[in-house]
């Protein structure tokens, strides 16, 4: 017999825990660099406000058109 099952999470304690997670976002951020040596315009920089930590890439629109779905691609791959 199965049961519904409903789960609620805390959100201070999801951004606190995985947002400004240090050694997630150090993981995450060397995955993207790594990948975007594939074009020396992907520039990746690390964004750390005071709600939440990221790790963004950038590209040119003219090579995200002329290598189709790159970023899609590359962020499709990050593992966490």
């Amino acid at each position: 017999m199965s049961r519904n099952v409903k789960v609620v999470l805390n959100r201070k304690n999801v951004s606190r825990q995985l947002l400004h997670n240090r050694q997630l976002l150090d993981d995450v951020q060397e995955q993207v660099e790594g990948m975007a040596q594939v074009h020396p315009s992907i520039k990746v920089y690390r964004n750390e406000d005071g709600e939440r930590g990221n790790v963004v890439a950038t590209i040119p629109m003219q090579v995200e058109r002329k290598h189709r779905g790159l970023m899609k691609d590359m962020l499709g791959k990050v593992r966490i």
